[in-house]
């Protein structure tokens, strides 16, 4: 194919997802879709074969195959008409935890199905023992963390399926939201299929499935390439989790990755076994930030995000382990566990590719909040979402406050304060959280939330608050996180990265983040971006010597001299 029409083509694919994803952000009642953009788009063939996902969330890109197999193994092709919508919230069919919803419609041109608009939306509520539907303890198998869906067709022809549209809104807290963000997903679907039959009417279908073909076809080609070019070999790493709720220990997450020619396997054998609680990650949820975490390092963002460059990467995972649990485990809570997975192939891949991993990143909080309003009267459900930092990078220092691991937005105070009985005291970086190195981590970031409603059910979901997020090459961890009620009071207590606690009205929950790894020697940190971090309030005299071997006063100043006498003297003694 010629590659100009190839590229108009692909370029109008890509715009289509997004500009559904556009869509389905504007009209969705939920913070989490509105303003979280916790979701994610993606166009198939009528062959089921992933030709583009939008530029969303990479949680769903080794998710989505598997929902659209599902879908069609309950529903046939032949007996799909324009306007259906089929959706579906079963972890081992795609989702990964309950509160994700997929949605499928046949996209219909000239009578005959073209393709498939997907698209995966997360919900702040789906019933289950907290709300949120993110409780970790006391959770023995995924019947206790809400309403389960296998594939169900919710509108059929454009009409909705009002007895199934009941049942959802019988079994959940805020069914206002839910039954809004499954209308805004029914949009996003339809402009995927309208922009499409556009493109088939431009260029027909026969010069769309060569292109389909050929998009996904390069695009191995374009990975296998750059899996090439590392070189053969072994590379290993292990990380943990703090725990899976109160009281319990610590899980092991271990990764062997193996680079042979143009393919890489991924191995988790070693990992902790599958747990009695809502901690635990079904295989294409681990799949997906896998290849997040291979496209990150290879590509350098040329790859397009397809079926194609998912080829040449390979999986093993035990059955029964905390990667590849089984039916019924539960898994409402595995949203927090992403950033885990990417920071322990980050540290394999440094063995290798040092010029194009980052250390790992600062931890992020998920903490859910449900209870009554005052103000209305009515149950609501406060999904937030608190960001740290990015690990040290080859090139810079660690972003502040931003995903390192998936492409969501935090939740602005505003938007929260407006919709929910909440009152945010304080949104700041912590000073000193950041892992030191020749490019330092993200700082962590402090919260400190007043909660105002009644009856209140509050459950924690984050961690680093015992294994600080290592450095890479040299560099040297971040401060750990915690989480605390009321700690200005006069009886703080201390609360579980994973928990579920009664709160009541007036309580404030602060949140302190982890800081990210630091990248490389600190030593090797050009002295006037440490005086620069101190001048700025975010790295203290104290740890500007004792870390980077800088002796300032208090207002920034460097002494040459002695920092060359304590930077040489401490090199000596590591030697």
């Amino acid at each position: 194919m010629d590659p100009l029409t190839l590229g108009v083509m692909w370029r109008g694919m890509v715009a289509l997802t997004n500009d559904a994803g556009t869509v389905l952000r504007r009209t969705a009642y939920s913070e989490a879709v509105r303003e979280g953009r916790d979701f994610s788009v993606g166009l198939f063939d009528r062959h089921e074969r992933m030709i583009v996902q939008g530029d969303f969330s990479p949680g769903h890109l080794g998710s989505m195959p598997s929902a659209v197999t599902n879908f069609l193994r309950y529903y046939d092709a032949e007996e799909l008409r324009p306007g259906d919508c089929l959706i579906l919230n079963d972890p081992w069919m795609g989702s990964g935890h309950l509160p994700d919803f997929f949605m499928l419609s046949p996209c219909f041109v000239d009578g005959t199905i073209a393709g498939y608009a997907v698209n995966c939306t997360h919900m702040i509520d789906v019933g289950g023992a907290a709300p949120g539907s993110q409780q970790v303890e006391g959770i023995n198998d995924q019947f206790q963390e809400g309403l389960r869906l296998w594939p169900t067709r919710v509108w059929s022809e454009g009409q909705p399926n009002k007895e199934i549209l009941r049942i959802i809104e019988a079994n959940v807290r805020v069914p206002d939201k839910l039954l809004g963000d499954l209308m805004a997903m029914r949009n996003c679907n339809r402009i995927v299929e309208q922009r499409l039959a556009h493109l088939i009417g431009k260029y027909g279908m026969d010069r769309y499935d060569e292109a389909c073909a050929e998009i996904l076809d390069r695009s191995e080609e374009a990975m296998r390439a750059a899996i090439s070019e590392m070189p053969d070999g072994t590379y290993h790493a292990v990380d943990y989790f703090d725990d899976y709720g109160p009281g319990t220990e610590p899980l092991r997450i271990e990764v062997t990755v193996t680079v042979d020619g143009s393919s890489v396997t991924i191995d988790f054998t070693g990992s902790s076994p599958q747990t009695r609680s809502g901690i635990n990650a079904v295989l294409t949820y681990v799949r997906a930030f896998c290849y997040y975490t291979v496209k990150c390092i290879t590509s350098g963002g040329t790859i397009p995000q397809n079926g194609g460059c998912l080829r040449p990467i390979n999986f093993v995972a035990e059955p029964g382990s905390v990667v590849n649990a089984q039916p019924p485990a539960g898994s409402g809570a595995r949203a927090i566990m992403q950033q885990r997975f990417v920071d322990v192939l980050m540290q394999a891949f440094s063995e290798v590719l040092p010029d194009r991993v980052i250390a790992p990143s600062s931890h992020w909080a998920n903490p859910n909040l449900g209870g009554f309003d005052p103000r209305t009267g009515r149950r609501f459900v406060h999904y937030d979402i608190i960001i740290g930092g990015f690990g040290g990078r080859p090139d810079s220092d660690g972003m502040e406050a931003a995903p390192s691991a998936f492409n969501i937005d935090a939740i602005p105070v505003e938007v929260n304060e407006n919709s929910y009985p909440v009152r945010v005291e304080r949104l700041e970086l912590i000073p000193d959280s950041a892992g030191a190195g020749r490019n330092r981590g993200g700082h962590g970031v402090r919260k400190d939330v007043t909660v105002l409603g009644e009856s209140m059910t509050f459950s924690n979901l984050t961690d680093r608050q015992r294994f600080a997020p290592p450095g890479i090459l040299g560099g040297e961890a971040g401060a750990v996180g915690r989480t605390v009620l009321n700690a200005d009071g006069a009886d703080p207590v201390v609360l579980g990265s994973k928990g579920t606690y009664q709160l009541g009205h007036g309580d404030v929950v602060t949140t302190w983040l982890s800081g990210g790894g630091g990248y490389g020697h600190p030593f090797d940190r050009e002295v006037e971006r440490v005086s620069a971090d101190v001048v700025a309030g975010l790295l203290s005299v104290r740890k500007a010597a004792t870390s980077y071997g800088v002796v300032l006063d208090s207002a920034g100043v460097v002494d040459p001299a002695a920092t060359r006498d304590l930077r040489a003297a401490r090199r000596r003694a590591e030697r």
